[in-house]
């Protein structure tokens, strides 16, 4: 039974594997495996969790009688919390790849609740240097976190994988559907059929390459501004701040995810390019340095 306690390095190493995926360059080189709802722009948070899971594996290896049954069920009463608040507060979206970590750090604090260490289970070397190598391992952890994601920004890796694919592909008629904005201004699969071209694109408030997106969509939206095309974005819910990212294109809240469903979008940004018989066009995944100039030349 005591040998589960082999199994917290191994769920460490899964969890730090988790929020590497969540770091904001790394989708650029695993766009198929990255946080398809909550990656943010910003990497203290993925940063952060490394370092903590980078102490437990430490603790696990050179200190296998720590924790105590107590300090152990406060740990798995805290993991527990920390999951339901993180994971769920942002209902009905959630997101695969956190979930993975929090399962990870729950199972970590309740091996250690559950399976005690053996009273004779020491470690010969000295307890300083074993507390330097506690605290040496989250230093190192998010120095590597730090310095891959610079490393992937400046390559720019993003381009080689920036397709993302979603269900609906080109050809398939558009489903049927209505959508209405903060001022109850509704918009249907309707309303594609008077114009020449519609642009529906699907967001989200907290990620960074919808930001880069949105702002190519908002220079072309200037440029083709007539009544022949039209530019909805979509969103799970609607800020200041993402709208003014767009402000020449009408947006439309998607609280319930419904509409994201219906559309089958595996990930943000997703712009599906709409004729006027209702058929989808083209669809584009992502964002690309050449997706100025293909909007406009559509």
């Amino acid at each position: 039974m005591r040998q589960l306690r082999y199994a917290v390095p191994v769920l460490g190493i899964f969890a730090l594997i988790a929020l590497f995926l969540k770091m904001p360059e790394v989708p650029n080189i695993f766009g198929i495996f990255k946080c398809k709802t909550c990656v943010g722009s910003d990497p203290y948070l993925p940063m952060i969790g490394s370092g903590y899971f980078a102490i437990l594996i430490a603790i696990s290896m050179l200190f296998p009688t720590f924790p105590g049954s107590l300090i152990a069920r406060g740990g798995l009463i805290w993991a527990l919390l920390l999951f339901l608040t993180l994971t769920f507060i942002d209902l009905p979206n959630w997101c695969v790849v956190c979930t993975v970590g929090h399962i990870c750090n729950i199972l970590i604090w309740a091996i250690w609740w559950l399976v005690p260490s053996a009273a004779n289970e020491r470690r010969s070397s000295l307890f300083g240097e074993r507390l330097f190598l506690t605290f040496f391992a989250p230093v190192s952890m998010i120095a590597l976190f730090s310095c891959l994601n610079l490393t992937f920004m400046i390559y720019n890796l993003k381009a080689k994988h920036n397709v993302l694919m979603a269900s609906l592909q080109p050809g398939d008629v558009l489903p049927n559907f209505t959508v209405r904005n903060d001022k109850n201004r509704s918009f249907t699969n309707a309303d594609i059929a008077a114009r020449t071209k519609s642009f529906i694109n699907f967001v989200s408030p907290n990620c960074p390459y919808c930001t880069e997106q949105l702002s190519i969509l908002n220079d072309v939206s200037v440029q083709l501004a007539n009544d022949s095309f039209q530019f909805i974005n979509i969103s799970p819910s609607l800020t200041l701040d993402l709208v003014e990212q767009s402000s020449t294109t009408e947006w439309f809240e998607d609280k319930e995810g419904k509409l994201r469903e219906l559309f089958k979008v595996s990930g943000y940004p997703t712009l599906f390019v709409v004729g006027a018989d209702g058929k989808i066009l083209e669809v584009i995944a992502g964002v690309s340095k050449e997706l100025k100039a293909v909007l406009i030349n559509n």
